[in-house]
């Protein structure tokens, strides 16, 4: 009998992924390459100190930032984000933290993401938070009114956020002397954000290293001002510091770098042509069912990730199957298939699909709705 993979040795059920780069589901898959990298890196001893300031240097000469610093994900990237405003490249401030001991430690943090984790890492390194606008909207109004002398830092989330708004933040906030940290974790592509955001002046910007950069789940990119990126180091693993439990290992390092050298060489039009053409693949099951509607969503058109296009299958009366059932056919076939929606309409996102799988989703759909 031939050898069982890791996951079914395990029971883990694995499944093509028509979501997107979802943590819970795993992120993304990395490129041969990258997996080739932290396999050659997993083989010898080195400074982690010295080959994070070295990858640093290599990713901020590749996508034009100022300076870069590996983290353990976007969610550990934010929270050194915030101890390096807290503490700068102070040592003893390092040291003490949470502690802040009389220095400005406030964030102004907008409502309208849900991700409380994110609030959470601000409050773990000693920060309090000031939270503005509703989980609806927030204006730069409501950011300026809150800026005062213990702010520490404002906090942007990308996406729920539009970069209009971010423009209009920035000279505010610099007028204080106050820095703007940026979660762009799924903003990825387009590749342009990677110089945009620290050009338009944004002090920290942090980027999922397993979500739009196809790199290990396990890290993330802080790109921005030397001076804080310096202090988000010495704030994170290897330093005995706040962020030490959130290490990242030397393979991981070799990856995320190798992946973001592959994503700035990449011809990004064609991969978005690619996309289309996946989720025209999967629409395109409508035109043979009675009462189902492909409807598409361009290319930039969506908050996560703004690049990437999706189709949307919508149900009808005139279906034979409802889409709740169709989704449930799918996650329980063989291959499971995930996807978005349920009730009225089904949703494909192809940024996730590995070659071919557009074909398998279209096949299976068109079995389900046969019977």
């Amino acid at each position: 009998m031939p050898d069982q993979s890791f996951y079914a040795r395990l029971g883990v059920r694995t499944f093509i992924n028509a979501v997107g780069t979802i943590t819970t589901m795993g992120g993304s898959i990395m490129p041969p390459k990258v997996v080739q990298a932290m396999a050659e890196a997993s083989r010898h001893f080195v400074s982690l100190e010295d080959l994070l300031e070295k990858a640093g240097a290599r990713i901020a000469q590749l996508t034009g930032a100022p300076a870069a610093h590996i983290c353990s994900g976007a969610a550990g990237g934010m929270m050194l984000a915030g101890a390096a405003c807290l503490t700068g490249a102070d040592v003893q401030a390092i040291e003490r933290l949470p502690q802040v001991d009389g220095r400005p430690d406030e964030f102004i943090i907008s409502l309208v993401d849900s991700h409380y984790y994110i609030h959470q890492g601000f409050q773990l390194c000693g920060g309090r938070l000031i939270k503005v606008g509703t989980p609806q909207q927030v204006s730069v109004a409501d950011y300026a009114n809150a800026i005062g002398a213990r702010t520490a830092a404002v906090v942007f989330f990308l996406g729920s956020q539009p970069l209009e708004q971010l423009a209009e933040l920035l000279p505010i906030a610099h007028q204080h002397q106050v820095p703007v940290i940026v979660d762009a974790a799924a903003q990825l592509p387009p590749r342009s954000y990677l110089k945009e955001l620290t050009g338009m002046g944004v002090d920290l910007a942090i980027f999922s290293g397993g979500k739009g950069l196809f790199g290990p789940q396990s890290t993330g990119l802080i790109l921005g001002r030397p001076d804080l990126v310096e202090a988000c180091a010495l704030n994170g693993s290897p330093h005995s510091a706040i962020g030490r439990g959130m290490k990242v290992g030397k393979e991981e390092i070799a990856g995320l770098l190798t992946a973001v050298e592959l994503f700035m060489s990449q011809d990004e039009e064609a991969l978005i042509r690619e996309w289309e053409g996946r989720c025209r693949i999967i629409g395109a099951v409508a035109d043979q069912i009675p009462g189902l509607r492909a409807e598409y969503t361009p290319p930039f058109a969506n908050k996560f990730p703004p690049a990437c296009p999706v189709v949307h299958l919508h149900f009808s009366p005139a279906t034979p199957c409802t889409a709740t059932q169709v989704l449930t056919a799918l996650h329980e076939g063989e291959p499971s298939i995930w996807a978005g929606g349920g009730g009225q309409a089904l949703t494909f996102g192809p940024q996730t699909l590995q070659e071919g799988e557009a074909e398998i989703i279209a096949d299976r759909l068109r079995q389900i709705l046969a019977h």
